[in-house]
């Protein structure tokens, strides 16, 4: 499977915070289609709940992040279940953990998660294009 390149740029220019840039390949995007993003997305959030958690992560501190990342959310945190996100990043951790959250939550959870920890100030650039690379070459071993 290939992720196309307008993709990665999409996730990059969203935690960037260039919504133009983003905007337009969006556009780009409706056009051309969708195909494997999910996926992509979900190799980010992978790979950003690693990059915070590491090995493990106590039941607290993931309380902790997700009120965190629900305080400093750009939208309504309303939008985002608390519980779910807790439930997601714990299967991230861990993959034998089951969970029984919706697509569309999913999605919501898997994006401001990545804006959460990617966005951060002491996440570079080259930090950046080294996650989406290594989420790019993940989505192409599935």
């Amino acid at each position: 499977m290939e992720i196309k390149p307008e993709m990665v740029d999409y996730l990059r220019t969203m935690i960037k915070g260039d919504l133009d840039a983003n905007s337009r390949i969006e556009a780009q995007l409706d056009e051309k289609g969708w195909d494997d993003f999910p996926k992509l997305l979900g190799a980010v959030f992978f790979l950003a709940v690693d990059r915070q958690f590491g090995d493990d992560a106590s039941a607290a501190e993931i309380v902790q992040f997700v009120a965190e990342m629900r305080a400093k959310a750009p939208v309504d945190p309303a939008v985002i279940d608390a519980n779910a996100a807790e439930t997601l990043i714990k299967s991230a951790l861990d993959p034998a953990l089951d969970h029984d959250v919706e697509s569309e939550m999913i999605g919501r959870i898997q994006t401001l998660t990545i804006m959460h920890v990617l966005g951060a100030e002491d996440v570079s650039d080259d930090d950046l294009d080294d996650v989406l690379e290594e989420a790019v070459q993940l989505v192409g071993r599935l």
